[in-house]
């Protein structure tokens, strides 16, 4: 998993800077199945697969995840975790200029799909999870929308921001952070952190207002 050179679990996320990326820890389970999704996809990996590459018992395997859909809701459920700690991490960071705190969140939500590519890739998976585990997934998930939707609001309250539907330019924004997924390349020409200036830029121009010449 592409993130910075701290050994997993050395310390909390917390401790570092929003900026930081250190690898997220995970049992062998989800290790291999993380491995496994990307290379063959939900349906072509299967549950024996997972068993043998962690050198563990099918037994074991269920015991501790019950099947293949809880071994893909534990990997969506700590993608978001990690997603929501760097989210509290950079607007705490910022001060309290609305336009700070959007460039801040632009920022986070552009790193996740480069530095976590690897468990972003996996949110499109959600559709596999039966009723209530999806239920649980897009209550979780969508709180990154409404995040969202609160900052450009108070930019809009301060005078900053030149939009009259916050709901539809968050799910715009959102909409074209996620194409990072589409072509992003650990080996590309640009780093995570200039794509996500980048960005960011495109972002604030979309939202502000501009006066005219």
């Amino acid at each position: 998993m592409e993130g910075t050179d701290m050994a997993a679990g050395d310390a909390t996320l917390s401790q570092y800077d929003w900026h930081t990326y250190p690898d997220v820890p995970l049992t062998p389970i989800l290790t291999v199945a993380l491995n496994s999704f990307q290379e063959l996809g939900y349906h072509g990996t299967t549950v024996r697969a997972i068993a043998a590459g962690a050198n563990l018992t099918m037994p074991t395997l269920y015991y501790h995840y019950g099947n293949k859909e809880g071994i893909l809701f534990a990997l969506l459920d700590i993608a978001l975790d990690d997603f929501y700690t760097h989210i509290d991490l950079c607007l705490a960071d910022a001060d309290d200029n609305p336009l700070h705190r959007f460039e801040n969140y632009i920022t986070t939500v552009a790193l996740h799909y480069t530095h976590r590519r690897d468990l972003a890739m996996l949110h499109d998976e959600y559709r596999f999870l039966g009723d209530t585990l999806r239920e649980k997934y897009l209550t979780k998930r969508n709180l990154v929308q409404t995040k969202l939707e609160d900052l450009l609001q108070d930019g809009i309250t301060a005078g900053i921001f030149d939009d009259k539907d916050p709901h539809f330019t968050a799910r715009v924004l959102l909409g074209m952070l996620g194409g990072i997924l589409d072509w992003y390349n650990t080996n590309g020409p640009l780093t995570p952190t200039e794509i996500a200036d980048r960005y960011t830029h495109y972002a604030v121009r979309l939202v502000t207002k501009h006066t005219e010449a």
